[in-house]
């Protein structure tokens, strides 16, 4: 199946802007709103109340100290302790409310990723690096939150300060504020020719670091075959030459940031000596009280933390707005694989589609197979024409497949190694859809059964068994939440999965992470297990027994056979003693159904078949 990288992805939603992309986050906000108006008016009372001191100070020079008057003294003294403790206790407040409304919109944003990562199809995140999947989901959210709680917040007050400071200093003297206003003029090109070159190096830097993480995942998921191949030095070396570039482009980027932060550093300080000796000839000449540059000074220093933030603010909004354009990217891809809009429901649909009332609680084992026409029997499964193509492959896997599958019979599919047997499963659980045809599930296309019957209606072992970071019961009854302790083990006990009870806490025991701890074949009967719980109308194996031995696939057999009574069952197999399940065998090879019957009538029938089988092995289990 052809891939498709990452950068790909990004060129083909480039026509996202970064800038834009955060703008349409914004929707994030609205339920905050309450909290976020009680921050702004805080911050920027805190702010007021910070000028307001300076203008204070200006009364105390110029009245109290000039006149001698120390009567107001005592009054101007306690105002500016007040405003002093009004400042901290604003941004007390700010702080307390930022902190908690900017992690619920980042949890807001994880969710609603992570809801949307699980619509989208396999195949999504077949092409995808879960590297990527995972710095997008963790470090771009983080970037996006940071910016939310902190850098839109200094944007909006280091606007307002530098306003009300500048046109307090036209106040006081208006050619001087004047002068100071026009000289922290050059600080606008030089940011938006920094923000250019400090987006690209931000989104540079955010793809390699998905690379990077994806580089790291696979050399821990796969450090087994790594030891066993003698290659760690080889995949550190891999892993050395990306994180060497990771560690390049955030030189890069550190070193573009320190240049711009020394301007801004630069900028106000030389405006603060060119106050003092413009103020000084200014008081001079009599244009400017003593107190009035006193305040002049103390509020010109107030503009020397909007202007260096200014450095902090563009360098976060850009890491936030390219972050939120490599979020955007997963949420703009639509789910292929969905519910049909019920607004198109047919009103003769039948079957699942008809909303009987749900499925009752099958036995744990089930009993005898019903026979087809009883009445209540479920897992009809029929392949009617079935084709599918792989986006850009040249040829179709499947072509014309033609299957029928009553109630309660056990079909065991079987081919050369890359005919298409696991894609064909696939189709039954809409892990992908077919390219034309229907599969149709008691008598209704699959496609018009709403996701999550159709996933209780079915239930899937696969060859390469994926457990979950958690304890064997948890495993076990994750298609079954709800499942008692008599059918957990009744399930254990079919799939030859009793093992865990030796565990060292049982069936309580972790076993970490993608089920390593366990065997191979410890893994395939754990997940049989969790299949044969879910108690399905139809049930999907992938050769789920290739890593059991012999005599232990022996066991599992004869215990599927029981089970496989009461469920339709669609079962890859290369084995002879797995092949012994079926009522029926389908061959298949060139895309179709080449040949079908019983084990002993292909053997005869079929060159390619007894080719794939083990004649003796296959003459010794019958």
């Amino acid at each position: 199946m052809p891939s498709v990288t990452p950068s790909l992805v990004t060129h083909a939603f480039a026509r996202v802007r970064p800038v834009g992309a955060l703008w349409r986050l914004r929707g994030y906000l609205k339920p905050y709103r309450a909290q976020l108006i009680v921050m702004f008016a805080a911050a920027l009372g805190a702010v007021a109340a910070e000028i307001a001191i300076p203008l204070l100070t200006k009364s105390v020079v110029d009245g109290a100290i000039a006149h001698g008057d120390k009567s107001l003294l005592i009054p101007l003294s306690l105002a500016a302790i007040a405003l002093g403790a009004s400042v901290g206790a604003l941004n007390m407040i700010r702080r307390w409310i930022q902190s908690g409304a900017v992690a619920n919109i980042e949890k807001s944003i994880r969710d609603d990723l992570y809801a949307h990562l699980q619509r989208l199809q396999a195949s999504f995140h077949d092409d995808w690096q879960s590297g990527q999947l995972l710095s997008r989901a963790t470090t771009d959210l983080s970037s996006i939150r940071r910016f939310a709680g902190f850098g839109l917040i200094f944007l909006v007050t280091n606007i307002m300060t530098f306003v009300a400071v500048v046109a307090l200093l036209i106040h006081l003297n208006w050619w001087l504020g004047l002068v100071t206003g026009v000289v922290f003029a050059p600080v606008l090109p030089v940011c938006f020719r920094f923000e250019k070159r400090y987006r690209v190096l931000s989104r540079r830097v955010q793809d390699q670091q998905g690379d990077l993480a994806t580089l790291i995942e696979e050399a821990a998921t796969g450090v087994r075959v790594l030891k066993a191949l003698g290659r760690g030095r080889q995949a550190s070396a891999r892993h050395d030459a990306q994180a060497a570039e990771v560690c390049q482009t955030q030189v890069e980027k550190a070193g573009l940031l320190g240049s711009f932060w020394a301007l801004l550093d630069l900028i106000p300080n030389a405006v603060i000596g060119l106050i003092i000796v413009l103020g000084a000839i200014a008081v001079s000449t009599h244009s400017l009280t003593l107190g009035g540059l006193v305040a002049f000074i103390t509020l010109a220093l107030e503009l020397v933390w909007p202007v260096e933030a200014m450095g902090y603010i563009i360098a976060s909004g850009q890491e936030a707005a390219t972050a939120a354009q490599r979020v955007l990217e997963i949420f703009d891809t639509e789910p292929q694989i969905t519910d049909k809009d019920p607004g198109q429901d047919a009103p003769e649909r039948a079957g699942l589609l008809a909303l009987a009332p749900a499925r009752g609680p099958r036995p744990a084992i089930p009993g005898p197979r019903e026979p087809a026409s009883a009445p209540g029997t479920r897992g009809h499964l029929v392949f009617d024409h079935v084709a599918f193509c792989y986006p850009g492959a040249a040829e179709p896997v499947l072509r014309d497949v033609v299957l029928d599958l009553p109630p309660g019979q056990t079909l065991v599919l079987t081919g050369a190694t890359g005919s298409g047997k696991s894609t064909l499963l696939q189709l039954v659980p809409r892990l992908a859809d077919v390219t034309s045809g229907a599969v149709r599930l008691d008598g209704t296309d699959v496609r018009d059964v709403p996701l999550e019957r159709l996933r209780k209606a079915v239930s899937c072992a696969f060859e390469d068994a994926t457990l979950f970071s958690a304890s064997v019961r948890e495993n076990v009854t994750f298609g079954a939440p709800d499942a008692d302790e008599d059918a957990v083990e009744a399930a254990l006990t079919a799939a030859q999965a009793r093992f865990a009870y030796d565990l060292p806490w049982g069936l309580d025991t972790r076993i970490g992470e993608q089920g390593m701890a366990l065997s191979g074949g410890q893994r395939q009967r754990i997940a049989l297990a969790r299949a044969i719980l879910a108690r399905p109308d139809v049930l999907i194996l992938d050769d789920p027994l290739s890593a059991l031995d012999v005599h232990t696939e022996e066991r599992v057999t004869r215990a599927l056979h029981e089970i496989l009574a009461g469920s339709t069952a669609l079962v890859v197999a290369h084995r002879p003693s797995t092949v012994a399940l079926a009522d029926t065998v389908a061959l298949l090879s060139g895309g179709v159904i080449a040949a079908r019957g019983s084990h002993r009538q292909l053997l005869a029938s079929s060159r390619e078949y007894a080719a794939l089988m083990d004649v003796e092995d296959l003459e010794a289990s019958a």
